[in-house]
C-alpha cells in the first residue's frame, strides 16, 4: 500500500532540494512524503516584487530554499514583506516546482520567532530525519549525506551558546572572500579550502550559518555563499 502523505512535515532545506516530485507531493531520499513543508530558519532574503507578491530566502543549517507568497495571502506577503533580514522565521507550505527549475516553497502562513524555537525545531527535525534513516535496510549515498545533515543541524545547537573563536570566524570571512566570484563562493569548495586550513566540515557549517544569522552573509542560491 502507498504510504499516505503526512498532512505536514519537518523536513530539513537540504533534504528538500533531493526531493522528487511524484504526482501530489514531493519524496525525499529518507522516505518522506511532502505536501505541505514547515520549516523554520533564517530569512536571509527578501524581495517585495509588490504590495502582494514577496520572494525570499529561508536557510537553515543544511541549506536554503526560496520561498514565495502570492496574492491569495495578503496578510502574510505584509508581513514578510515587514521582516527584516536576517531574521529567524517560521514558514509553512507547499512546495512547488517548475521542470527542473530548483524546489521552493509557496508560503501560506509564516511569524518570526526566537533563536530558541529555531534550535527546538532543528531538535524534532533531526529526530524525525533520523527514524526514517534507522526505518532503511542500508543507506544510500544520498541518506548518507542526509544523515551528515543531521549532524551540522546537531552541532549548531550544541554550539549555540558557545561563541565561535574570533579567528576561526575571521579565517572563514577570509577564506570565502578569497574563493568568491562575482556570484559568490560554492559551498563545496569553501568546505574543502577550510580544510586545507584545519578545520572540519561540521565546523565550517556551524560558522557560516552563525555569518548567515549575524548578516555577515547570505545564500543567493542553493550551495552558493556571498558575502555582504
Amino acid at each position: 500500500m502507498e504510504q499516505a502523505a503526512d498532512p505536514i512535515s519537518w523536513v530539513f532545506a537540504g533534504e528538500c532540494h533531493e526531493a522528487i516530485r511524484r504526482e501530489d507531493r514531493f519524496i525525499t531520499p529518507t522516505g518522506a512524503h511532502i505536501r505541505r513543508l514547515f520549516l523554520i530558519g533564517v530569512l536571509t532574503e527578501l524581495h517585495v516584487l509588490n504590495s502582494r507578491s514577496v520572494e525570499g530566502r529561508v536557510s537553515d543549517p543544511t541549506g536554503g530554499i526560496t520561498i514565495s507568497v502570492n496574492r491569495s495571502c495578503p496578510l502574510v506577503a505584509d508581513h514578510l514583506a515587514s521582516t527584516d533580514p536576517p531574521e529567524f522565521i517560521a514558514v509553512a507550505g507547499e512546495l512547488a516546482q517548475k521542470g527542473s527549475d530548483e524546489i521552493r516553497l509557496i508560503v501560506d502562513a509564516c511569524s518570526t520567532v526566537t533563536r530558541t524555537e529555531r534550535d527546538r525545531f532543528l531538535h524534532l527535525c533531526a529526530e524525525d530525519t533520523l527514524c526514517r534513516l534507522e526505518q532503511q535496510n542500508s543507506l544510500s549515498p544520498s541518506q548518507r549525506e542526509i544523515a551528515r545533515m543531521v549532524q551540522t543541524a546537531l552541532a549548531v545547537i550544541n554550539n549555540a551558546d558557545e561563541a565561535e573563536a574570533p579567528d576561526r570566524t575571521e579565517m572563514m570571512i577570509g577564506i570565502v572572500s578569497s574563493i568568491s566570484g562575482p556570484k559568490g563562493a560554492p559551498l563545496e569548495d569553501i568546505i574543502h579550502s577550510a580544510g586545507d586550513a584545519g578545520i572540519g566540515e561540521d565546523e565550517v557549517k556551524a560558522i557560516l550559518t552563525r555569518l548567515l544569522e549575524e548578516g555577515e552573509c547570505y545564500m543567493p542560491t542553493n550551495g552558493i555563499i556571498r558575502l555582504l
